[in-house]
């Protein structure tokens, strides 16, 4: 789904109202009923709603889910920023449209009323932010920064309508200060600024409401930022054909291990397992390979000659040639170590890889040491670099790369003519074409030690299974990060471990076939 600018939503407006006929108030309403869904349900039966009213329309937005959230027998509280007579048209339509007993109504147009209201405020079961929409474009100060100031000190839950008040729709910062939600309810399609850094700290949670875009408006707008949904790769996902058998679904191999190491190699190859990967080899350097404990490996296990050191070296390289041919796909990197010779025959191996490739932790580690290595592989390459990697990678500061997410991972994605995924809340992936897809599940139970080796067999297996490079990137991204999700249910984000994320993979596996199966890929 493509991520737009606010400039470009609003012209996406303008556009179904001027050349496809449908009218503003039709858009607002599709909104506002779209917006009291998500609220109502979050909420117990006659709950009550506070809804802080800025004058323009997101405001209006605000006033139809109202309306909605009245029939649905919520208690509602306005407070208002702006007398009505300042009202947008179609907010003062709406407001007009409430034809409710409007007993509770909290004008505070003023600091000192704000600080009488502020009580009333916190006794609400939910706050609804329609303040400001994605058209600020200015620091916010006064009256309008002591309201967000009270919103954000209420201590209940907060929708915001479109966009966090306050928040920047295109870059994602505060514009002074900004609403912190725990759900955005974002109109049309998601803006930019809602996940990237910081602006995906105050979104929270990203619902998109269908406001009634006609479809050729929609294709109009082009963008090359997109949030990921299960349709970005549901077309190449695998089917399971009763006729198949295990060499169907692909043989990954995957290169890591070190003595101390071991278990790294061993949570990438268990995760391409769960994703369905016919066979799976996991070649390690042999002094490592004595010290493994393969009861339950359903992995096959190539111990590689090492010389005793319990590292890769290129004395393993002959043996791997020999394995290639019958390989789809590799997996290089975790757990190998950065001692010299490692890094001197990672990168004699990329060059006999024929075959999509995964690289992550050590393999970077190795690349980073001399990126040119990377242009002469003619079979796709994915690196998945965490921040610190990627300032490797990028030779730049790990600052740098957080506050230029977007930007470093697409410019080494083109730079090299690869998919890049960037690692953190929000992964990035980041194509050779110069678009990027912004996950959009996980949660911080992922930042554990392990999980990165999980993803990275969790790629590795999907591109075993033959998925073009880019939509085993996407989709080995989302799916990960929805294993998370699921593991954090049952564990809690602080108590999760990898091997959790690998046992709930298969569940992940079937909610997203199952979208599949229903049409409700978006």
């Amino acid at each position: 789904m493509m991520l737009l600018t606010g400039e470009q939503m609003r012209a996406l407006d303008r556009l179904s109202i001027a050349r496809h006929g449908v009218p503003s108030l039709t858009l607002m309403e599709n909104a506002g009923r779209g917006v009291a869904r998500i609220v109502d349900r979050q909420l117990r039966p006659a709950a009550a709603v506070a809804i802080v009213l800025g004058k323009g329309n997101n405001a209006g937005d605000g006033l139809v889910a109202a309306r909605y959230l009245a029939k649905a027998g919520h208690a509602l509280a306005f407070f208002l920023t702006s007398p009505p007579d300042r009202f947008s048209p179609d907010a003062a339509t709406n407001w007009r449209r409430l034809r409710l007993p409007l007993k509770v109504i909290h004008e505070v147009f003023t600091q000192e009323a704000l600080e009488t209201a502020l009580p009333m405020l916190k006794r609400a079961n939910v706050i609804v932010d329609a303040l400001f929409g994605t058209g600020l474009n200015q620091q916010v100060t006064g009256h309008a920064k002591a309201a967000i100031e009270w919103i954000n000190a209420s201590g209940r839950p907060i929708v915001s309508i479109d966009i966090p008040s306050g928040l920047s729709a295109d870059t994602g910062e505060p514009l002074g200060i900004a609403v912190r939600a725990g759900r955005t309810a974002t109109l049309g399609f998601p803006k930019l600024g809602l996940v990237m850094q910081p602006g995906y700290e105050y979104a929270g949670a990203i619902e998109v409401v269908d406001i009634g875009v006609p479809p050729a408006a929609a294709e109009t707008v082009t963008s090359c930022y997109h949030l990921t949904t299960v349709a970005d790769f549901a077309a190449y996902w695998p089917k399971r054909d009763p006729a198949s058998h295990k060499g169907t679904f692909g043989h990954l191999l995957v290169i890591a291990g070190s003595i101390g190491k071991i278990g790294a190699g061993f949570l990438a190859s268990r995760a391409a397992l769960r994703c369905g990967t016919g066979l799976v080899t996991y070649a390690l350097p042999s002094a490592a390979y004595e010290k493994m404990e393969p009861s339950a490996m359903e992995a096959m296990l190539l111990p590689l000659p090492d010389g005793g050191t319990g590292r890769l070296t290129v004395a393993a390289i002959e043996e791997l040639s020999l394995m290639l041919p019958a390989i789809s796909a590799v997996a290089v990197g975790p757990g190998l170590g950065t001692d010299p010779q490692t890094i001197g025959a990672i990168k004699a191996l990329l060059s006999k890889i024929s075959v999509p490739l995964v690289v992550d932790a050590d393999g970077l580690n190795a690349v980073a040491t001399d990126m040119e290595c990377l242009r002469g592989r003619k079979a796709p390459t994915i690196l998945t670099p965490h921040p610190g990697e990627m300032a490797r990678l990028c030779n730049c500061s790990t600052a740098t790369v957080q506050a230029e997410r977007l930007d470093q991972a697409s410019r080494l994605a083109t730079a090299y003519r690869l998919t890049c995924i960037l690692k953190g809340y929000r992964s990035i992936t980041a194509l050779a074409d110069g678009n990027c897809f912004v996950n959009p599940t996980g949660n911080p139970g992922l930042a554990t030690a392990g999980t990165g080796d999980v993803l990275t067999g969790t790629i590795g297996g999907l591109l075993a299974q033959r998925i073009p490079a880019d939509r085993a990137a996407i989709g080995g991204v989302y799916l990960h990060g929805l294993a998370g999700d699921l593991a954090a249910q049952r564990k809690g984000a602080t108590g999760m471990i990898a091997g959790d994320v690998i046992e709930a993979l298969p569940d992940a596996i079937r909610l997203i076939e199952s979208s599949m199966r229903s049409g409700r890929t978006e």
